[in-house]
Formats: structure tokens, C-alpha cells, sequence
């Protein structure tokens, strides 16, 4: 039987290792949870219509144009829908995320890939795991939008460049990487760009201008045949961009890069505004418990900068990191692409035995130490109890398992902490990764799918279906207005006010609904009155709209005798 070390050393048996390991942290609540608001929900339902109407060109969302993101995203999970059999009249969210999962399997040996590149097998394995247990991560993945597919296009492309600079830098020993390392970069700059744009060349490009200026030293970017390789890119975004620009006359490039990229950098677009601090305050979230070891491990990785594995993740992780904290609108997933470079720098802090908080550093750097150590051990008690905590908040009976997750996290969390406080990071890293994969079973594979109250549009399709005397019943809402109700009852699901909601019932018995808010019940009521439209109360619940932060009181209404 081969050795642990053995497998790890092998390249494909690593690879294959990894994957299903990763897997334990991809895999709980992928297929349960239902459609996620806004983001998600918007461009499986734009990829529905897409299937529906046949027009690989032009994205809509009912009848509005969504021309915030280019067409790659929709592309491919139209894909993942056709070779899964899927059906766009009855669709499954699970299907339009099968890309996410893809980019997400990808993203993580990418990532090892880089580590063994960069330092070793057993530390890439470990960066890969760190990447996948950590949650901003595990959110990003299991939702049908761009983040995933554009970190594993990033990372590809990051691969190819590290591949090149480390040619540079170690001539002897390792040969120049040829044509197809340059044909991964720029293909993997051509999709990213297919499907969020100039995103992928903020972070790689802003890379490769760090190592140039970092090693006073440019030449070796010839080596990714810049030239012929940027018309490679521009071959294959420009088609579908040049057939946008025709058929929306516009209004694409008027939406996408005035609206969407250029408003986020000039201003807080969407009420999501940030001081600068912020991604460094959310990376203990976003990474925890790994934001830990790389986090008391800082100042002494900092010492090897001269190193050009170091200096590598530096000109990947700082330039992008403090123009992203200048940038007035903020949401965590922004700095995704740099989670990776993060998870690398984690694994080898933790391979070094850096991870410790000793007597003989300075007191503001053990300050800071105990700093790290205190909110990694807070956000990790908050993560423990979130199974005990948002039960009772929302309203709902607790799972009988709470307890014991809860209790298992907690202490595998403390002492995995406390042991990578004290240098022993071998042993903790054990520990938090049992932390780590407890709390994603707990949350994604138990509390969150089956939390009814958080999920207002699965009730109403399950409660107009159970109903219905049509094959293709339709809902007409009003004051609920989210994209996860067409996703699960229709294109043909109306966002409407309360008169054309009760007007939509008449002549229509068994095959017509309308949904309705406390505020705008009065309305409706006096509409249904005036128009002489019958109507009875089918359900009435309450559910708290996440996405708004607060309770909304529904009511289904049906077609009266």
C-alpha cells in the first residue's frame, strides 16, 4: 500500500485524493438548498429564458434586458442543463449551479497545483483544503452566478504565469514552459472575459505588472507571447460582444460598464458601501478558522519576501488587495480571486511551523497575535451556535443535532487554535478542519434547507402546485417581488400591484393565484370588490425576506366559487 507522502507526491493520485476530500466541503446542501435571492435566481432564470426562447445572443429576465454581465455564465449553464437532461419548463436550481460546482473543483487543484509549484506536493494539497473549507468559498459555490467560474479562470491563468516566472527565477533545473502554457493563459483571459468582463485582467494583469516592477524585469512576460496571445483573447470574446452591441444598439455597453463596473468604483452602488479595512475585517469570516495560522504567521512570512515563492503571493495578494479597499462599493465575493493566493501563503506558514505566538516577538505582535487568536475563537463560538440561534430567531423547532454540532465544533475549533497558537500546527490544522467540515454539514446540509421561513417562494410553488388544476398555473405578486418566485413558478409570473393582481383571477378558476403582502392586502381587497372578482385566502404565512432583513406577512389568494 502506497504511503500517504507517496500519494501526495504523485501528481494525479494527489489530484484524485484532493477531489474527494474537497467534495466532504462542496457537496452538503448543494442539491437541498432551494434558489438563493437576488443574484442567483436572476441568471438561472435569464439562462431559462434562454433555453426557452433558443437566443444564445441577447439575456433577459422576463422582459427586462440584463446586460450587467457578459453571456459566458449563461452559456454554460445552459450546457450543464443539456447534458443533464434538464428541462427548462421544470427546472433544477442544482443543474444551473453544476458550473459553480465545476469551477469550484477546478479553483481547488488549481490551487495545489500552484502550491507544489511554488513550495510542495503536502503543501498544495493543504492550500487546496484550506480553499475549500473556506466559507466565503462554500457560499460562492453553491449559487449559479460568476464567482466561481471566474476564480478557477483566474487561477488558470495565474497558473500559467507563475509557470513562466518561476523559469525566470530558477533557470537552472526547469525548462521554459512552452505554447500550450501560453494558450492556458490567454484562453483563460479570453473566457473570463466571456463571462464577467475585465475582471479576470484586474487580477492577473495587476499581477504581472507587481512581479515586473517587484524584479525590475519585464522581459520574461514575452514568454506568454503577448501579442499573438492577446489576439487569441479578443477572438473569442469579440464575437459575442460585436453581435450585443448590434442587437441592443447600446445599450449593453451603456449598462455593463457605465452602470455596473464604473458607478462600483466612482460610488457605493446598491447600498453596498464599505470603508477601507473592510475585506481584511470579513477575511476572518471569509476564511476562517484558516485566517489564524496565516494571520499570526504575517510578520514572518513578511521577513521572506526576498523568497520568489513569496514575493509571488505578495504581487498577487497586495496590489489587488488595497485598490479593492479604495473601491466604495464592497461585498466580500469581490476579493475572492485573492482567497487562493491566501490559502497557499496559510499552507505554507503551517508547513513552516510560523504559526505560533512566542515570547521573543515584539508585544504589539503578540498583541496582535492574541488579537487574531480572540476573533478566530469568536467567530468560531458564533459559527458553533448558529444551528441553536437562528432556529429560535426565526421562529422554528431546533434540529435534535444541534447540540452535538455545536459542542463538537466549539471544542474542535478551541483546541485546533489554541494548539497552531502555541506552534503546534500540524496538529491544530487536523482540528480546525474537523471545525471547518462540521459547521458546513451543519449549516448547508441541515439548518439552512430546512428552514421553511427562509425560503417564501419554495412554499408558495409547493402550495399552487398541490392545488392547481392546470399543468401551467400562473401567479400575479404583489409587494413580493423576488426573482426566486419566477424561477420556481414561471416566466410568465407576474410582479405586479394589487388591482392587476386581483383582476388576474377573474375567469381563471384552479389555474390562476395571486400573492399578496400585508401592505398591499387593503388594495387588493378593495380592487377585488370593485371588479367584482371572487376570491379565498388558499394559505397565509409568515417568512422573513432575507434579502430585504425583515418578516412579510403572505397571502395566497385563489379564484372564489
Amino acid at each position: 500500500m502506497a504511503s500517504p507522502s507517496a500519494i501526495l507526491d504523485h501528481p494525479r493520485k494527489g489530484s484524485l485524493l484532493l477531489a474527494v476530500v474537497a467534495l466532504l466541503w462542496l457537496l452538503p446542501g448543494f442539491f437541498s438548498l432551494p434558489p438563493i435571492d437576488r443574484d442567483e435566481s436572476r441568471f438561472a432564470q435569464s439562462t431559462r429564458q434562454m433555453m426557452q426562447s433558443g437566443d444564445l445572443i441577447d439575456i433577459h429576465f422576463q422582459d427586462v434586458p440584463r446586460y450587467k454581465k457578459p453571456v459566458g455564465i449563461y452559456w454554460l449553464q445552459a450546457a450543464a442543463n443539456w447534458v443533464t437532461g434538464g428541462s427548462s419548463d421544470e427546472p433544477s436550481i442544482w443543474r444551473f449551479r453544476l458550473p459553480s460546482l465545476a469551477a469550484a473543483l477546478a479553483a481547488i487543484l488549481l490551487t495545489a497545483w500552484m502550491g507544489r509549484l511554488l513550495f510542495s506536493p503536502p503543501v498544495g494539497f493543504l492550500a487546496g483544503l484550506v480553499l475549500a473549507a473556506a466559507p466565503l468559498f462554500g457560499i460562492e459555490i453553491r449559487q449559479a452566478t460568476t464567482d466561481a467560474v471566474l476564480l478557477a479562470l483566474v487561477l488558470a491563468a495565474m497558473v500559467a504565469l507563475l509557470r513562466v516566472y518561476l523559469a525566470e527565477m530558477r533557470p537552472a533545473g526547469s525548462s521554459p514552459p512552452g505554447l500550450g502554457n501560453a494558450l492556458m493563459f490567454w484562453i483563460a483571459i479570453g473566457a473570463g472575459i466571456l463571462v464577467k468582463g475585465p475582471m479576470i485582467l484586474f487580477f492577473v494583469g495587476l499581477t504581472a505588472l507587481a512581479l515586473a516592477l517587484l524584479e525590475n524585469r519585464g522581459r520574461w512576460l514575452l514568454r506568454l507571447y503577448s501579442l499573438p496571445g492577446a489576439l487569441l483573447a479578443a477572438l473569442l470574446a469579440a464575437p459575442w460582444f460585436f453581435a450585443i452591441m448590434a442587437k441592443s444598439g447600446g445599450a449593453f455597453v451603456q449598462q455593463s460598464i457605465k452602470h455596473d463596473f464604473f458607478d462600483k468604483i466612482l460610488g457605493a452602488q446598491e447600498g453596498h458601501a464599505g470603508l477601507p479595512g473592510y475585506y481584511a475585517a470579513t477575511l476572518f469570516l471569509g476564511l476562517w478558522p484558516f485566517a489564524l495560522p496565516v494571520g499570526l504567521a504575517m510578520f514572518r512570512l513578511a521577513r521572506r519576501r526576498g523568497e520568489p515563492e513569496i514575493r509571488f503571493c505578495i504581487a498577487w495578494l497586495i496590489p489587488a488587495w488595497l485598490i479593492l479597499e479604495m473601491i466604495p462599493t464592497k461585498l466580500p465575493h469581490y476579493a475572492l480571486p485573492l482567497y487562493s493566493g491566501l490559502a497557499l501563503l496559510t499552507a505554507y506558514s503551517i508547513s513552516q511551523n510560523l504559526s505560533s505566538i512566542s515570547s521573543s516577538m515584539p508585544i504589539w505582535q503578540r498583541s496582535l497575535g492574541y488579537l487574531n487568536l480572540g476573533a478566530t475563537i469568536f467567530i468560531g463560538l458564533v459559527i458553533a451556535g448558529i444551528g441553536l440561534w437562528l432556529p429560535r430567531f426565526l421562529g422554528q423547532p431546533i434540529d435534535p443535532l444541534a447540540w452535538p454540532y455545536a459542542f463538537v465544533i466549539a471544542a474542535a475549533m478551541l483546541i485546533g487554535s489554541l494548539m497552531t497558537a502555541r506552534g503546534r500546527a500540524l496538529q491544530g490544522v487536523v482540528c480546525l478542519l474537523v471545525a471547518s467540515q462540521l459547521a458546513t454539514l451543519s449549516v448547508y446540509g441541515r439548518l439552512l434547507p430546512n428552514l421553511d421561513v427562509l425560503w417564501p417562494s419554495r412554499i408558495v410553488a409547493e402550495a399552487i402546485r398541490a392545488y392547481a388544476t392546470c399543468p401551467a398555473p400562473r401567479l400575479a405578486s404583489a409587494g413580493f417581488n423576488e426573482p426566486s418566485l419566477v424561477f420556481m413558478l414561471g416566466t410568465e409570473t407576474q410582479m405586479t400591484d394589487p388591482g392587476q393582481a386581483a383582476a388576474s383571477l377573474a375567469d381563471h378558476a384552479g389555474c390562476r393565484f395571486a400573492l399578496v403582502t400585508e401592505e398591499a392586502r387593503a388594495a387588493f381587497d378593495a380592487a377585488s370588490a370593485k371588479a367584482a372578482v371572487s376570491t379565498e385566502i388558499l394559505a397565509q404565512f409568515d417568512a422573513f425576506n432575507y434579502s430585504k432583513g425583515d418578516w412579510q406577512r403572505l397571502t395566497l389568494y385563489a379564484p372564489g366559487p
